[in-house]
């Protein structure tokens, strides 16, 4: 049994930024459940790490590859770990001097994990308060003019 400890979290975030899906393995469960917040179409629950990475893969589209999330600091217990995040986002297509919510998701949040033998094998993320508004807003598939764009 492996000891979860900051390190470990470390890594296995760090994998997820190497894009390299054998790296992403190594601490991400095959099995992986992992919940998205929100009410888009990429919310809800990932089953196995290839609907998780499609569900990565959909968001760095979204966000023109400007998604960043940074581990703020963990909490770790027994088999489980909670990262407090915060993430950064400009919508793809966004004007570059835009400070719009439906174009800018800047959010606190927490993500908790549930490990075995070394690897997430099921996670879930929630933003609160201000960050829920925000990321609906970021989400919604109308922009800030009141036209729909693509989500």
């Amino acid at each position: 049994m492996t000891t979860v400890t900051p390190e470990l979290v470390a890594a296995a975030y760090a994998a997820l930024l190497t894009g390299d899906r054998a790296k992403i393995a190594e601490y991400w469960s095959e099995d992986l459940r992992f919940h998205a917040p929100g009410q888009h179409r990429f919310a809800g629950w990932h089953e196995g790490l290839d609907s998780f990475l499609d569900y990565l893969a959909g968001v760095h589209v979204a966000s023109g590859g400007t998604w960043q999330t940074d581990v703020l600091h963990s909490v770790i217990g027994g088999d489980h770990s909670v990262e407090l995040v915060r993430v950064h986002a400009v919508r793809a297509g966004a004007k570059p001097d835009s400070t719009s919510p439906f174009d800018v998701l800047e959010i606190t949040g927490a993500q908790i994990s549930r490990w075995e033998d070394g690897k997430v094998v099921e996670g879930t993320a929630g933003y609160f308060g201000d960050g829920a508004t925000n990321a609906n807003q970021w989400w919604s598939p109308i922009g800030p003019n009141g036209e729909r764009r693509d989500v």
